[in-house]
Parts: structure tokens; C-alpha cells; sequence
């Protein structure tokens, strides 16, 4: 099994990027319930849908360097629990890597998402935050 750890595992304890990502994910999440094909969505950002048992609704990969995987979980709400959006890494040259490179290219992947939102939701009242990509 792939060793799946976050920006503050690679940063330490003290991470700003982080929280950053945390923040930005959170601000884009809402979007997510208006993807109708996931299989669409990955092929349109470059990725693949997979399944990594955490209880997560979907998940896709996409890689962004040679052996440096993203991971986009995403949880749907339910009654017992409020929906959850985050970002995991993967890959044997991901601690290579900078936070705030690895934030920046997060976000620029998730606006990207939100693009295909918008692009494949044209009858619907989307958040504010797809007009803003």
C-alpha cells in the first residue's frame, strides 16, 4: 500500500501551507455536489478515479511530477457528518518538494475542477466561487 501523508508531514508541525490548503479546499467543496460523471472529471484534469478505503465517496490521482501524486478525498454529507474535502500526497520524490509548491499546484487542480464544474452544470445555480476560476 502507498504511503499517503500531507503537507504538514512533509513540512512539520508548523506548516502555513497547510492551512492555507485547508482553507482554500474548504471554500471550494460546496461545488463538488454538482459532479455528474467522475470518470469525466478525472479524464478532463489529467487523472484517474480510484479507491483508497477511508470512507471516502471518490477519490482521483493525478500525478504532477514523476512519482508526485495528488490525492482529491472527497466525503458527501451525511447524517452523521458534514462533508470533507482534502488533498493527500503520494510518491517517493514528494518530500522533494516545497509546501508552498505543492499548495500552489493543489489549488491550481481544484480550480481546474471547478472549471469542469462549470463547464458541465449549465442549467444550474452554482456557488460563487466556480465564477472566480
Amino acid at each position: 500500500m502507498k504511503e499517503l501523508i500531507t503537507i504538514k508531514q512533509i513540512e512539520g508541525l508548523i506548516s502555513p501551507h497547510h492551512e492555507y490548503t485547508n482553507r482554500e479546499l474548504e471554500k471550494r467543496k460546496e461545488a463538488l455536489e454538482y459532479i455528474n460523471d467522475l470518470q469525466d472529471l478525472a479524464n478532463y484534469i489529467g487523472g484517474k478515479v480510484e479507491k483508497l478505503n477511508l470512507g471516502e465517496d471518490w477519490v482521483i490521482s493525478k500525478e504532477i511530477f514523476p512519482n508526485v501524486n495528488l490525492y482529491f478525498v472527497y466525503m458527501k454529507t451525511d447524517e452523521d457528518f458534514l462533508s470533507e474535502f482534502k488533498v493527500l500526497f503520494s510518491g517517493n520524490k514528494v518530500k522533494k518538494l516545497q509546501g508552498e509548491d505543492l499548495a500552489s499546484l493543489t489549488i491550481a487542480c481544484v480550480n481546474h475542477i471547478l472549471r469542469y464544474i462549470k463547464e458541465t452544470s449549465y442549467s444550474k445555480k452554482l456557488p460563487d466561487i466556480c465564477n472566480k476560476v
